[in-house]
């Protein structure tokens, strides 16, 4: 009797066993299985950044020079004149035709918020990768509304002229200002994410 009782105490010891520890293997594969999809989703957000951050270093000099331009053009009588007359004449500013062709990618960020595996992030990845985005967002927002002027009928009138060729400088040195902290941000996330998966 008692050799009876000890066997089924022994096989319900390795009954549980057994449970508990295919629970466990499971959980820990189920773990391994998220990790990967988080680092395969942060790849992909490094490698958006990354192109982010390429586009900017070829706009951003740009920009800056087109303000530079802008600042001793508004102020230049023969060039407001030429203006009235002809609006193409602010477009002789544009050496590369266009104020920004391309604008940085939001995409994979966007797909990231909603997955479930962020949470797998670290904290300060979290952080600066919001900060990124949300500057992003804040650095163009006002961009249709410079193409906008751009494409106004009554952007080279002789009343709207000055006032309109200041705000245009005006908005496209916010944007090119912005663009810089933005660039600051992309090397600090450099930074963060290469340390955080070391």
């Amino acid at each position: 009797m008692k050799e009876s009782i000890l066997k089924n105490i022994t096989q319900v010891i390795l009954i549980v066993f057994s449970v508990v520890l295919g629970l466990y293997l499971s959980e820990r594969i189920e773990d391994r299985k998220n990790e990967k999809e988080s680092t395969k989703l942060l790849l992909k957000i490094k490698s958006e950044l990354n192109e982010n951050k390429k586009l900017l270093d070829y706009w951003v000099p740009y920009h800056v020079e087109m303000v530079e331009s802008l600042d001793s053009l508004s102020n230049n009588e023969t060039f407001i004149k030429n203006f009235i007359k002809d609006k193409s004449t602010l477009y002789k500013v544009f050496t590369r035709e266009t104020i920004m062709s391309d604008m940085p990618a939001n995409d994979t960020w966007d797909i990231a918020k909603s997955h479930p595996l962020i949470v797998n992030f670290e904290y300060d990845e979290l952080l600066i990768l919001s900060k990124i985005y949300k500057q992003q967002e804040a650095t163009y927002e006002s961009f249709p509304k410079m193409i906008e002027l751009l494409l106004a009928p009554d952007l080279n009138t002789k009343e709207n002229a000055s006032p309109n060729l200041q705000l245009f400088k005006n908005q496209l040195r916010d944007m090119a200002s912005r663009e810089l902290q933005l660039i600051n941000y992309y090397n600090q996330a450099e930074i963060i994410l290469k340390y955080q998966n070391n």
